[in-house]
């Protein structure tokens, strides 16, 4: 059983945060082409017995293209669903361990043990998913969750970032503190001398910010000798078992971003710091191309987030998934990483009301690994729509939906189409689609698409539409322009749905 300490407990000095990180001399892991991200909370919450928590965890991958699990624990980083002597169980400060997890450990079934061993006889790569400021202690003012809020947490109020900031969440962690980075260390070091995972994947997205809000960029090098530390301790561990110990690392989607958020990725890739980079956490358009740049010739991979509900559309149809796994790989992308997908839910109980809506993701994950495969099905391509929150205050950062315009004003708005629509098959129908908000009305716009005016748009239960032809649209980035002569006009989506 678990040591459970309730407050954080001093790690073994292993190394410094000074230690530079050598390249390792053992070859990295291959390439994946679909990584599936699992929440598994879910999974401990409903299950029956040991074989029903493991066919939720892993069952859903039967027939599909997915090639390595990142498996998360369903705690949050700052507790543990497994056996730890570094961090408490979820729930146990407030007395409220969950049962079936008890149940698992008294077995001698610890949760992170028996993943691995499962996904090593099915031989899928299984990394363990870090969630290293995870926010959702923070929810409610720390009163929502509280079964998530560590004891270390209560304990030592100013390891947080705290109350009065313009985002952040109060509870989360201030990574300037050197003993929040010993801990979190000392969670990575714990999981890799325990266990026989293929790779770590450190999730920065759960959640920015990791220094006092406006201190992130002026921080950066922290971060980056914190994974100078990690890279050098998973080098030391790997050589020890004969094979790489992959890394990753989920950042913002743009490289503004990155950089206010304090994730410094040139100097990670410069030095060789991690091998795989997920980029996104809800935002549609991804700056792939500029990350690829970065990482030419150095074998470090890059992989876009397809979210399970991307900018609003909750949750994303089989039409809209083609289409951004389409423009990813159009955009140079490695692989596709998804993120709150639910396949595995739907697979563990199948027939249940609330996760039957679920099903058609196991399809998916036939079939987006492969454009060819996705060619000839239905599409929805929309333009990115989003504003920064409390807990991503960076990301959408280019978003331009949705927007208001009065007479006088125009915008231009983006639309990815990452699929030459005139090859065969063709479409039988493209439709263009502007939704406006239903408070929109008596008003007069001009609408453009590649600079053409769009003549024959038709209004409809708050929708201007238009068939359109191939050749109207660029393999790429097509702009929309939107120009109000008269009245004012919300703009909520801009949309092209292709059927065959």
């Amino acid at each position: 059983m678990c040591t459970n300490a309730p407050g954080a407990r001093s790690p073994a000095p292993a190394s410094t945060d000074t230690n530079e990180a050598k390249i390792s001399n053992l070859p990295r892991r291959k390439s994946y082409r679909i990584i599936y991200q699992s929440d598994t909370s879910w999974g401990l919450a409903n299950s029956l017995d040991v074989d029903d928590y493991l066919k939720g965890i892993l069952g859903f991958m039967e027939g599909t293209h997915v090639d390595a699990l990142f498996w998360g624990d369903g705690a949050g980083g700052n507790t543990a669903n497994y056996n730890s002597n570094v961090l408490e169980l979820t729930g146990a400060r407030i007395g409220k361990v969950a049962p079936f997890l008890q149940q698992l450990l008294q077995e001698g079934n610890d949760p992170a043990q028996i993943v691995v061993r499962e996904a090593q006889k099915r031989g899928t790569d299984i990394f363990y998913s870090f969630r290293i400021n995870d926010c959702h202690d923070s929810l409610g003012d720390g009163e929502r969750l509280p079964q998530l809020l560590a004891t270390f947490k209560q304990q030592h109020p100013e390891w947080t970032i705290g109350p009065g900031h313009p985002y952040g969440g109060l509870l989360q962690l201030n990574f300037a503190v050197s003993e929040v980075r010993e801990l979190k260390f000392a969670v990575i070091e714990e999981i890799f001398r325990k266990y026989d995972f293929d790779g770590l994947e450190i999730d920065f997205l759960r959640s920015a910010p990791h220094f006092i809000p406006g201190t992130e960029p002026a921080h950066a090098d922290i971060l980056t000798q914190f994974l100078r530390r990690v890279r050098a301790h998973l080098n030391q561990r790997g050589e020890q078992r004969g094979r790489a110990i992959s890394i990753a690392v989920r950042v913002d989607e743009s490289m503004e971003a990155c950089h206010l958020d304090g994730f410094d990725v040139a100097a990670w890739v410069t030095e060789g710091l991690v091998d795989m980079i997920i980029l996104g956490s809800g935002a549609i358009d991804t700056e792939v191309e500029a990350f690829k740049k970065l990482t030419e010739d150095t074998g470090i991979q890059v992989y876009p987030c397809l979210y399970g509900w991307p900018s609003g559309y909750n949750p994303a149809s089989p039409e809209m998934i083609r289409a951004l796994a389409v423009n990813y790989w159009y955009q140079g992308a490695d692989g596709i990483y998804t993120f709150n997908w639910n396949a595995h839910t739907y697979t563990h109980r199948p027939n249940d009301e609330l996760h039957a809506k679920f099903g058609h993701l196991v399809d998916r994950l036939r079939e987006i690994d492969d454009p060819g495969a996705m060619r000839g099905q239905d599409k929805l391509f929309a333009a990115d729509r989003g504003r920064p929150t409390k807990f991503y205050p960076h990301n959408w950062m280019h978003c331009i939906l949705p927007l208001t315009l009065a007479a006088g004003e125009q915008a231009e708005v983006s639309i990815m189409v990452g699929e030459d629509l005139n090859l065969s098959p063709a479409p039988k129908q493209i439709v263009f689609r502007v939704g406006l908000d239903e408070s929109t009305t008596d008003y007069i716009l001009e609408i453009q698409l590649n600079h053409t005016p769009l003549l024959d748009l038709t209004d409809a239960d708050s929708n201007l539409s238009c068939c359109l032809k191939p050749e109207q649209l660029i393999t790429g980035r097509n702009q929309v322009k939107i120009s109000v002569s008269e009245g004012e006009v919300k703009v909520s989506a801009i949309e092209i749905h292709v059927a065959y």
